[in-house]
């Protein structure tokens, strides 16, 4: 009578696969592996439909909170900053005068920016890039120089 369980928990593994390969998070994967080895107990139990979604769960959360930080650690360990990260920490030069927590514009590898400021910084002055919000520029002055 339950013998569709076996291919219900099939199911589940395909879908939540076709669900990782689209996010790509290593969150649905935990539950596509947890699905096979609960199809395995659905065909030896079948009758016992709260046992294999205990088993499911609980595997899959054990197996996400266990492998998981792992995994995205080791994969995501060589991300190269692209673009725009990657202008982080670097030099521009003034163009328009900065004042504390008004626009000004920097110039940036022969682009212009709009650059926010906590403090005074005036044209032909270099500046560090802090960080970048949305299309503007957080920088400081360069002290280096």
């Amino acid at each position: 009578m339950y013998d569709y369980m076996v291919w219900i928990w099939l199911i589940v593994f395909v879908l939540a696969l076709i669900l990782e390969f689209a996010t790509a998070d290593f969150l649905t994967i935990w539950f596509a592996i947890s699905a096979l080895p609960t199809a395995i107990i659905a065909y030896f139990f079948p009758e016992m439909i709260i046992l294999q979604i205990t088993f499911f769960f609980l595997f899959g959360f054990l197996l996400m909170l266990i492998i998981r930080r792992y995994v995205v650690k080791y994969v995501k360990r060589n991300v190269v900053s692209t673009n725009v990260d990657s202008y982080i920490g670097k030099t521009a030069v003034v163009v328009e005068t900065i004042k504390p927590n008004e626009r000004g514009l920097v110039k940036f590898q022969g682009d212009l920016w709009t650059a926010i400021s906590t403090e005074t910084i005036e044209i032909n002055e270099k500046v560090r890039i802090l960080t970048i919000e949305g299309n503007k520029f957080i920088v400081t002055k360069n002290l280096d120089e």
